[in-house]
């Protein structure tokens, strides 16, 4: 007795179905985050106009402000001219993608080549490991007094934060290649070039961008760092500024501004991954 045949139509209504409960299931998330947010910002507000209440607790207006205070600031800067935020905003977004770039970059490099490494890796180990135990924070005026007050300090501040993160999630990576695959490449006729083209280049990059979603935020920590010790623009500036004035509004205008910012860079980062690695199996159940 045979087996029956696929019916396509069956398939393809299966399929339909199943795209159709995951759109459902992305608007219900969606709907809940935005309820989450609304009763979030509707606490604030409510909570900063009852006057004993605020005068009482930390909902004092005067040191968190409003959820309203704080959209029309941002309106305010987003208009181009004199109190424009989006030369500010272009020197942090600047600096912190050239700062992710080269870390992401210099971290990846290293790191699968210390992988092939063994006694390379083996000798460098205690100096990177007393590197990376170092807070970062602390070399930020030592940076900022070597490479001035522009978007080089910047830069360097943000690749150094961003470095380390990167280098040992790639070398974890690389490191994490069975090796039975390799020994199966081998006996198929593979080099060592196709080995680690074909095998861990991948499997180093899978790593690499699980961390990247951090990295991203520690870059744009990173800038913002620098833009507090020493500089004359950016959103670290218009911080300090806001914090001389005892300006809660645009202290938390600022804040919200770079949170947007970076859940936008986030999931920039995530489409470049599923684009990157769309062999991987998270991405093929999704497909």
């Amino acid at each position: 007795m045979q087996d029956p045949v696929p019916d396509s139509g069956t398939h393809a209504q299966h399929v339909g179905a199943a795209r159709q409960r995951r759109r459902r299931q992305t608007l219900l998330v969606v709907l809940c985050q935005l309820a989450v947010l609304a009763a979030f910002l509707g606490a604030w507000e409510v909570f900063t106009r009852i006057p004993w209440f605020a005068k009482n607790t930390i909902f004092d207006p005067f040191f968190i402000s409003r959820p309203s205070m704080i959209v029309e600031r941002i309106a305010i800067w987003m208009v181009p001219g004199k109190n424009s935020l989006w030369p500010h905003l272009w020197e942090t977004l600047s600096a912190t993608f050239l700062g992710l770039f080269a870390g992401a970059t210099s971290g990846f490099v290293i790191g699968l080549a210390l992988a092939q490494n063994k006694f390379l890796a083996r000798v460098l180990s205690p100096f990177i490991v007393m590197l990376n135990s170092m807070p970062r924070i602390a070399f930020v005026p030592l940076i900022t007094m070597i490479f001035g007050l522009g978007i080089a300090s910047k830069v360097v501040t943000s690749w150094f934060v961003v470095f380390f993160l990167l280098f040992f999630n790639t070398y974890k990576g690389s490191l994490s290649v069975e090796r039975e695959l390799v020994e199966f490449c081998s006996t198929l006729g593979g080099n060592a070039r196709q080995i680690l083209w074909r095998v861990r280049i991948p499997y180093a990059a899978a790593w690499t961008f699980a961390a990247l979603p951090n990295a991203v935020s520690f870059a744009l920590v990173g800038v913002v760092l620098s833009e507090f010790v020493g500089s004359n623009t950016g959103m670290g500036y218009v911080m300090i500024l806001a914090l001389a004035a005892l300006n809660a509004t645009e202290m938390f205008a600022a804040i919200t501004v770079l949170s947007f910012v970076g859940l936008i860079l986030v999931y920039l980062v995530r489409i470049v991954e599923r684009a990157v690695l769309h062999w991987s199996p998270e991405f093929r159940e999704d497909a």
